[in-house]
């Protein structure tokens, strides 16, 4: 072979291997040729692509649902060479309590969520996010398992829930992907007539501020008990609020002291945790002599406003418990942020206890 076919036999076979080192740079690094759709066609490639960022290849890890309207699936993204942040969203749809987002430590810090303030209802993190599916679709979708699928019960309600496995999410895109999603849902189970297309607007939290013990949360008149300290463990310290009232509205105390105790107060308008399903509870007792019921097993409490109802709640972390405060304190605490939070509220007046 003469040497000038032997150079151009190498020239090609060179281009042929970056051609193709380029191909399996852009098929790891890009969406090129990927897919379009995910969790059962609900999310498509460019708001999933807005929620785990564009540095990388979007891929379904697992997903299952297609033989009924509750969706399951977890979506990641990875790249090779570019040294991105490896990113994993699970998306379900769940069936919850309708103020799990006050209630359970899984939501960890409510007070650090950004609410939704016009639209669909619902809250996002940077890790996790929901939001509330028509009370319509009730009977239609719920949560589904490897082996069977659950409906809500009296009392329940569904959401669509999104949870960053790794990596976190900026707030905006996972709220908007969530609602989409949620659209989408409701749409296939033919439940979503009503249900708002808007692009959620959301309240961002606001940064750690020191507590005024005279106005707790910023809410004039809001004091904690005195027995509701301890010396040494659990003293007035930092806060953080989010939301804004009357609206939905969170508060979260840093308590100072050895504990590292946390106490969350939060309030939301009756629509924004579907209250007439959150009353068929059989845990909300009547008030005698007013317009309200009081759950003291959940230290929460709704109130008749201006024609409207009203929740009020108050959670502890592990670390206060631990601290077992004194009897009456739970009663005198969640008193005290209902005499003050309900003012903003335009409530009435009333005794929990």
């Amino acid at each position: 072979m003469s040497s000038r076919k032997r150079n151009a036999g190498i020239a090609v076979t060179g281009v042929t291997v970056l051609a193709a080192c380029a191909g399996l740079f852009f098929w790891w690094n890009t969406n090129l040729l990927g897919e379009t759709e995910f969790c059962e066609g609900v999310v498509d490639s460019a708001d999933m692509g807005a929620v785990l960022g564009t540095q990388g290849r979007l891929s379904t890890v697992w997903s299952t649902g297609s033989e009924v309207p509750e969706v399951a699936c977890r979506v990641n993204r990875s790249s090779k060479f570019l040294g991105a942040e490896a990113m994993e969203v699970t998306l379900t749809t769940a069936v919850r309590k309708p103020d799990f987002q006050f209630q359970t430590h899984v939501w960890k810090n409510s007070s650090a969520m950004s609410y939704f303030s016009k639209g669909s209802t619902g809250a996002v993190s940077d890790e996790r996010g929901w939001v509330l599916l028509p009370d319509s679709c009730r009977d239609k979708i719920g949560t589904i398992y490897p082996a069977r699928r659950q409906l809500p019960e009296a009392g329940e309600v569904t959401v669509v829930e999104a949870v960053m496995n790794q990596g976190t999410a900026d707030r905006s895109a996972l709220a908007k992907m969530l609602v989409r999603a949620a659209q989408r849902i409701a749409g296939d189970a033919g439940c979503g007539a009503g249900a708002s297309t808007d692009v959620p607007g959301i309240q961002n939290p606001s940064g750690l501020s020191t507590t005024d013990a005279a106005a707790v949360c910023r809410l004039p008149g809001f004091k904690l008990p005195q027995n509701a300290l301890v010396e040494g463990e659990a003293t007035v310290g930092k806060e953080q609020a989010t939301g804004s009232m009357p609206g939905t509205w969170s508060c979260g105390l840093e308590l100072s002291g050895s504990a590292d105790a946390k106490i969350w107060f939060s309030a939301a308008p009756g629509e924004h945790v579907a209250d007439e399903v959150l009353l068929r509870d059989d845990g909300f007792k009547d008030i005698p002599g007013s317009e309200a019921k009081v759950d003291w097993s959940r230290n929460a409490a709704v109130l008749t406003c201006d024609n409207k109802n009203v929740y009020f709640s108050m959670r502890w972390s592990d670390e206060y418990y631990d601290l077992d405060p004194a009897d009456g304190v739970t009663r005198a605490m969640l008193q005290s942020f209902v005499d003050a939070a309900g003012k903003q509220y335009r409530c009435p007046p009333v005794a929990l206890s």
